[in-house]
């Protein structure tokens, strides 16, 4: 075999080192170019355009609940429109997916990641978007129609049209990262559109401007009978409110919903008539819910109001029902404030008119007096000064008809006020009811309430006015953090009174608790083979039943490989991180972190396998077995090898 030079076996060897330099030194990482143009943030979203013609505000947003309210200015030919649309849960990652996908073909567009540039982009080019999209209202004056003309179709105005939104890039999202995409601002981040932390979107009228829909003027403004359509296909869950300019004797007469008659005999039988009510300056305010199914694709509804201010040839005066609360009842409130004190689907129910009719109550102190909400709930306003107060209440038709023969006296009053703490270990909250004397006794079942989550059950107490009563409450089931008290109290001759109220309380927050188990021969980690990683297990619990994420460090570096299962976790281990950095001592540190940010560490001690806590002897002899022994680092036979060769040379010399 023909022996290679030594000069040639050295430059070998050199290269050799070279290139293992080149490849593990950070001199020879690329570097972008620190001047590097940035286009401004501004600049992309001016050459930005969309075109979002033929889809409505639900095609882009899909929501859980909207309310749109649209005031009609004195002119009939312009309005003000405000929406706001609550987003949760998978919902608004459908939202972030859609908003996403409106800058396909952008750097940093439907990537399946929205950033806080898409965010800003959303906010300067939404008002474009949103003026292609269908206004699904239209009002025509003349007979009542119910489709097959020229609806006379509002239109948005995109110079007058404000658009904002609450979370759609959450802060301090655990996923969220830098922006990867060229051009990205420096400030710039963006999380997974499968992001479900709920958002809002808002469209208001953009600061200085008059108005953001319009439509053809009605001729008459409004003092001819004319009709109010809307599409309501898709619309899952939204309550529109519409307000119009004073008009002397304006009322609704006719209300109807058509639909398509989709196979499967699908209908839109299930919409409910409106409800209105007359504003203290005059003006007619008509409130409409509705609620679709948006998988029923076949479906197609729409409905229609008309309106006239014609004197009806006979008005009758509206009646009281059997199921109106009787004289003398008792009406509980929280105290200063407003409070919901029946809901819609009740309080519509205690009278009947054939136009509608509203609750007009008189009060024996001042500050006091009756409303209603978008959704129709019945609520009273309290003043701070006032704990209790007799109310004379009569029914009201749209016209002005009442019985004044007819009316009910019923006391309202703060039903109870109440202190609370909770225990250190927050297994249980410790309130203190003290009764304000509205009624001599009352049941009150309370509950913790955090985020649509219900605490554990409590026993129904009894409360009564001679003396304040404690009360434990279980808080089973909710998250450390802040949580509200809600439930319901009853009592003879009193309105069922619904609880919400804040107490300030906190939920304390216990750490997880880790073990480690420990092998047959009682050591924490089990060596493989290789003598090269190792696997631990054990277990890990949360007190609030949170989930937990665990991490570790050995030889300085993190680790986060963890497999867990329910309570159970184990990972496996490698040490090739001490192995470069020559050390051989492994032992580990241990986080678990629940959801809420508390963590416990605990330090776990790694019993070196070569050692076998016996001291190595001086001069190891091989006794011929086939055991193996520690495996040198490349670098290491690199230099051995090295150091052969030069031996090697001055052998030959």
């Amino acid at each position: 075999m023909t022996r290679r030079p030594l000069s040639l076996q050295i430059a070998s060897l050199a290269l050799t080192l070279l290139m293992v330099l080149v490849t593990t030194s950070p001199l020879m990482t690329p570097v972008l170019d620190e001047q590097s143009i940035v286009l401004p943030t501004e600049g992309r979203q001016d050459a930005l355009d969309v075109d979002c013609s033929g889809y409505s505000f639900e095609d882009l947003f899909e929501y859980d609940f909207a309310l749109f309210e649209l005031v009609i200015l004195d002119d009939w030919a312009t309005g003000d429109m405000f929406a706001n649309a609550w987003v949760n849960g998978s919902n608004s990652a459908i939202v972030r997916d859609n908003l996403d996908g409106l800058f396909e073909g952008l750097p940093g567009g439907d990537n399946d990641w929205i950033s806080t540039d898409e965010r800003d982009a959303v906010r300067s080019i939404g008002p474009k978007c949103i003026a292609d999209m269908e206004t699904r209202l239209g009002m025509r004056e003349g007979i009542p129609h119910s489709g097959g003309v020229d609806w006379n179709d509002f239109e948005f105005v995109e110079d007058g049209i404000g658009l904002d939104e609450v979370n759609l890039v959450p802060e301090g999202h655990p996923d969220a990262r830098t922006c990867t995409n060229f051009g990205a601002e420096q400030s710039c981040k963006e999380v997974p559109t499968s992001t479900t932390e709920d958002l809002e979107i808002s469209l208001f009228v953009n600061d200085g401007e008059n108005n953001n829909v319009r439509w053809d003027q009605l001729p008459n403004s409004g003092s001819s009978n004319f009709t109010l359509a809307m599409n309501i296909t898709n619309m899952s869950d939204a309550a529109l409110v519409v307000t119009f300019p004073v008009l002397q004797g304006l009322r609704m007469y006719d209300f109807r919903v058509t639909d398509n008659s989709a196979e499967g005999g699908l209908n839109c039988d299930y919409i409910n008539e409106p409800s209105f009510k007359y504003l203290p300056d005059g003006s007619l305010q008509v409130t409409q819910l509705v609620n679709f199914d948006r998988t029923q694709w076949a479906l197609e509804c729409a409905m229609f109001m008309d309106f006239t201010t014609q004197i009806p040839e006979t008005n009758d005066f509206p009646i009281w029902s059997s199921t109106a609360p009787a004289n003398g009842t008792r009406i509980a409130t929280s105290g200063a404030g407003t409070t919901v004190f029946t809901p819609a689907d009740v309080g519509n129910a205690w009278a009947s008119d054939d136009d509608g009719w509203s609750l007009d109550c008189v009060f024996d102190q001042e500050g006091w007096s009756v409303s209603t909400n978008v959704l129709g709930d019945f609520l009273v306003a309290q003043p701070a000064s006032s704990s209790m107060a007799e109310a004379t209440c009569t029914v009201v038709d749209p016209l002005g008809a009442t019985d004044e023969n007819d009316s009910r006296t019923w006391t309202f009053g703060t039903l109870f006020t109440a202190t609370g703490t909770v225990d250190d270990d927050g297994e249980n909250a410790r309130i203190t009811i003290t009764s304000s004397g509205l009624v001599s006794e009352f049941i009150f079942t309370p509950r913790a309430l955090q985020d649509g989550q219900l605490g554990g059950s409590n026993d129904a107490v009894t409360i009564s006015s001679s003396a304040p009563s404690a009360i434990a409450m279980s808080l089973t089931g909710i998250r450390p953090g802040s949580f509200t008290i809600t439930g319901v109290a009853e009592a003879t001759n009193m309105i069922d009174f619904t609880v919400d109220m804040d107490l300030d309380l906190i939920k304390p927050n216990s750490p997880p608790v880790i073990s480690v188990a420990v092998n047959f021969n009682g050591e924490n980690a089990t060596w493989d083979d290789n003598q090269q990683k190792f696997e631990m297990y054990g277990l890990v619990n949360d007190p609030d039943l949170e989930a937990v994420s665990m991490s570790l460090t050995i030889c300085g570096a993190m680790y986060q490989g963890f497999v867990i299962d329910n309570i159970n976790w184990n990972v496996e281990v490698s040490t090739a991180i001490c192995m470069a950095n020559g050390l051989t001592d492994y032992d580990v540190i241990i986080t678990a972190t629940d959801d809420s940010g508390a963590s416990t560490q605990i330090t776990v001690g790694i019993q070196d396998p070569m050692s076998n806590d016996l001291p190595l002897p001086a001069n190891p002899i091989d006794d011929g077995s086939d055991s193996s022994l520690p495996f040198p680092s490349f670098l290491a036979t690199l230099a051995m090898l090295g150091a052969a060769l030069i031996l090697r040379s001055k052998n030959e010399e």
